[in-house]
């Protein structure tokens, strides 16, 4: 029989991976064995319900392709995952949106882990996953409406595993049913879905089979609480994409706070949008040019939401253009109002972004989630070294990159268009390595606010 890509997935989770894990922390590799039996299928469920909406082939493809770039599946049990744990973490709660804590909460209570862990774990099953599609789509020469097709399938599959994990078997061998902990009651519910008997989920060869209770007469009394959790954790998947979630409020340190009015830096507030001089340095080592981003302020944002960013950086300076009324869009020069991303990079020759480059694309997507109705446009940009052709080609997708970047994180593809423009718009003579360095460049540009 053809393995899925869950089975496949849970593979990748070896004794020998648990073992790290467990080595890691206070929780036993039979405890991480039973969370991943609950966040596995939690969190490609939660993948497809992105797959399923616009542009979320791309998406998935894209981010399952850079995944296999980075042999996540090697790396399962390292620290960190080369950054790719925090990227997944945070892939999940921008996914989940509002309904994240409650869900880990939720799966973290019924397998006896803390929250965190739960929060970990599901992070890397996350990973995993991605790890495994971009396997296949490399193996398989796959794009991105096939590698969807082929991960989509499982979807009604995952809603019967998800049943048959709302009743779970404890790391001490006592059972543990979530009608024991309930979620907020404030989730509505939906009409209820029929499975076709008992599911059971592939273990490990020393684990047994969870198996869902048989569901007896319709409307019998004792199985009435697994429709209502089963309802509940649909709804909480509903919560699907483009939600913001609260950044961590961070100490003020004596920065200066800017609000969304007036808009203050450092030193006074301005009608007009940062423009200060580039300053920064070039780093020998990746080939990019380190901005120097100024004083740090904080942003307020209009969610409650605050970025700890510098008075130069992008955000500070596309928050302000956005914030100032008296800052208008300039519709007949278009080539006015361009701001360089000061923190985004890629592979050299490559079109894969750098880990560090997603935090400043995520403070961007939430800024933009502040003022729904604006628009903004992205550009890519290349040195003058190589063809034109190819630099053109190499620009676009990096620009694309980025759109689809940000798309995932919760902004309307309508919002966001991409171009490339190859070696044209160089904004320093390209005969120094620094000078090429500051023309490879993404920069973002308002075209409604």
């Amino acid at each position: 029989m053809e393995q899925t890509l869950l089975q496949t997935a849970r593979a990748t989770f070896t004794k020998d991976v648990l073992t790290a894990l467990a080595k890691a922390g206070p929780e036993s590799e039979t405890e991480l064995r039973t969370g991943l039996d609950q966040l596995l299928p939690l969190a490609l469920h939660t993948l497809i319900g992105r797959i399923e909406k616009p542009y979320g082939p791309e998406i998935f493809w894209k981010l399952s392709r850079e995944a296999y770039g980075a042999s996540v599946l090697e790396a399962l049990a390292r620290p960190g995952q080369n950054g790719w744990q925090q990227r997944s973490e945070d892939l999940m709660r921008d996914l989940l949106g509002d309904a994240h804590d409650a869900i880990v909460h939720d799966r973290a209570t019924a397998t006896g882990l803390d929250d965190r862990t739960a929060a970990h774990l599901l992070g890397i099953s996350t990973t995993a996953i991605l790890g495994v599609a971009g396997d296949l789509a490399q193996e398989n020469s796959l794009d991105p409406a096939a590698l969807a097709g082929w991960v989509s399938r499982e979807k009604d599959t995952l809603r019967r595993a998800l049943l048959v994990s709302r009743q779970t078997v404890a790391a001490d061998g006592s059972s543990r049913s979530l009608a024991e902990h309930p979620l907020p009651p404030d989730y509505a519910t939906l009409p209820e879905m029929a499975t076709d008997g008992p599911v059971r989920i592939r273990p490990a060869a020393s684990e047994a089979y969870f198996v869902a209770p048989s569901t007896g007469a319709a409307g019998s009394g004792p199985i009435r609480w697994q429709w209502g959790l089963l309802l509940l954790v649909a709804v909480l998947l509903g919560y699907l994409f483009g939600h913001d979630r609260p950044a961590p409020r961070q100490p003020v340190d004596g920065a200066a706070v800017a609000s969304l009015s007036p808009v203050a830096t450092s030193a006074a507030t301005s009608s007009k949008a940062p423009t200060a001089a580039v300053s920064g340095r070039y780093d020998d080592a990746s080939g990019n040019y380190i901005y120097d981003t100024g004083q740090p302020i904080i942003l307020r944002l209009a969610d409650g939401t605050t970025q700890k960013v510098g008075a130069n950086s992008t955000e500070n300076r596309l928050f302000t253009f956005l914030a100032d009324p008296a800052i208008e869009v300039d519709s007949v020069n278009r080539t006015k109002g361009w701001i360089n991303f000061d923190r985004v990079y890629f592979d050299p020759g490559a079109t894969t972004l750098t880990d560090e480059s997603f935090q400043q694309l995520r403070n961007v997507a939430s800024i933009l989630k502040t003022f729904p109705t604006s628009v903004v446009k992205l550009g890519g940009y290349t040195d003058s070294t190589g063809t034109p052709l190819k630099n053109f080609q190499l620009s676009e997708e990096r620009a694309k990159t980025a759109m689809l970047a940000m798309a995932g994180m919760g902004i309307d593809m309508n919002r966001i268009q991409a171009k490339g423009y190859g070696g044209k718009f160089f904004i320093t003579p390209n005969a120094t390595p620094e000078g090429r360095a500051l023309n490879r460049r993404i920069s973002i540009r308002v075209i409604k606010k």
